[in-house]
């Protein structure tokens, strides 16, 4: 409870509020969205979604990270020289996104696929002139702000598609809702939140501290697309369109805890663990109060949103997604798993050890594909689903938990309980899954 009245405290406080009311907008769009709009939309959508990502995570430097955990992270010209890299990133990521458009929509035999690309290769650019001050507002957890700004940003651009999707009944609903939302998102970020006037800078020691530091973290992005976005790239050769859209609906209401938890540690946790690791206070008890939060608050909601995904989809759904409560059923089992590292891989970056949070992600990245392949062409999509989730958390759990030993952060007895917990609970699902079909 002291610990709740605290900061960090007052910081979960506003990052479940954002949760909260962000997942409502989003599950009330989704609902509308499904009524206007056919599962092969979400499919494309999803597509072109995982190309933009992984160019995002191939250029991503760490800028924000950087701000938040740096000496400097207050003066202007650290900020000055992130902001330009970010810009140019972004200027980086846009152009290759248009290049690739033609051949992505190629490979996957989508036509469809090269128009949208091309028009939301505007997303990146626009995202590169946004406002320093978001940084810093998470460096010393101003969370009121981003919270509001968040918050009314996702409303705008949820209202943006339901009028497109009336209007237009078609993918491009979802495409102009993204650009213009992220153009007005960018909008309000400077007229929101504290006042930063960006200047092209590069400042030489600025650039090495962010590359030193931003350069594991290049690779962990990398690794957390392949095992991530990319597992979206392979289903889209494994599954049909349509079953890669009713997979996506289900990831949307699985994953939401696991969204809950990384807003935790990227707002809260991240910002306190880097401030006692950099003044020397309590850095192992800081990790452990989190460790718990998660143990005894977060996890049982993945048991009970397995146990209750086939009611809940009929409830929210009309009868063409049923489908997506068994895929549900599954995934967010693998919700419970993935989140077992994710504490401790915050606090290696938090102490800089980015290289031990990229060997993690590496690891995540190579037995997420290898073992969903596997689950495909031995047990069909609920094998692909399920081999998903044992490469993004068991595997990866392991790797975290040697590092956390050398650290003296290891808590055990939690990841053991629920690892048990969950693999008992798949072999239920699985076997119900089983007789069912």
């Amino acid at each position: 409870m002291k610990f709740l009245r605290s900061t960090g405290g007052r910081g979960i406080s506003w990052t479940m509020i954002g949760f909260a009311s962000s997942y409502a907008i989003r599950l009330l769009s989704t609902l509308i969205l499904t009524r206007l709009l056919e599962p092969e939309v979400f499919g494309l959508m999803s597509l072109a979604w995982v190309l933009l990502m992984a160019l995002e995570m191939v250029c991503d430097v760490g800028t924000t990270p950087s701000v938040i955990r740096s000496p400097r992270g207050d003066n202007p010209e650290f900020l000055d020289t992130a902001w330009s890299i970010q810009a140019v990133r972004g200027v980086w990521v846009g152009a290759i996104t248009l290049l690739l458009a033609w051949p992505v929509a190629w490979l996957y035999e989508e036509p469809a696929l090269f128009p949208i690309l091309s028009a939301v290769s505007v997303i990146p650019i626009i995202q590169g002139v946004a406002s320093m001050s978001g940084a810093v507002c998470a460096r010393h957890m101003h969370l009121g702000r981003l919270t509001v700004l968040n918050l009314g940003t996702q409303l705008l651009t949820t209202l943006l598609n339901l009028l497109f999707a009336w209007w237009l009944q078609s993918v491009w609903a979802l495409v102009l809702g993204s650009v213009l939302g992220t153009l007005l998102g960018v909008i309000a970020a400077y007229a929101w939140l504290p006042p930063y006037r960006p200047r092209l800078r590069f400042d030489r020691d600025v650039m090495a501290e962010i590359v030193s530091f931003g350069r594991w973290v290049l690779l962990a992005t990398l690794f957390t697309y392949f095992g991530g976005q990319g597992s979206t790239a392979i289903m889209g050769f494994e599954v049909s369109v349509e079953v890669l859209g009713l997979i996506t609906i289900a990831t949307t209401i699985a994953f939401a805890l696991s969204d809950l938890i990384q807003r935790i540690l990227g707002q809260v946790a991240f910002p306190i663990i880097s401030r006692a690791y950099r003044e020397g206070q309590d850095f192992v008890g800081t990790v452990d109060r989190i460790k718990k939060l998660i143990f005894l608050l977060v996890l049982p909601g993945f048991v009970a949103l397995s146990l209750l995904s086939q009611w809940i989809i009929d409830l929210l759904y009309d009868p063409r997604y049923a489908l997506a409560g068994s895929f549900l059923s599954i995934l967010a089992l693998n919700g419970a798993l993935g989140t077992l590292s994710m504490p401790y891989q915050n606090a290696m970056l938090a102490a800089g050890n980015s290289r031990g949070h990229a060997i993690v992600m590496g690891t995540s990245a190579a037995s997420t594909v290898s073992l969903m392949l596997v689950g495909m062409h031995v047990f069909g999509v609920y094998g692909m689903i399920f081999g998903m989730g044992l490469g993004n958390g068991l595997l990866p759990l392991a790797v975290s938990a040697w590092f956390a030993r050398r650290e003296g952060i290891l808590r055990w007895r939690y990841d053991v309980v629920t690892v048990l917990g969950v693999l008992a609970l798949y072999a239920y699902q699985l076997a119900a899954l089983s007789a069912w079909s």
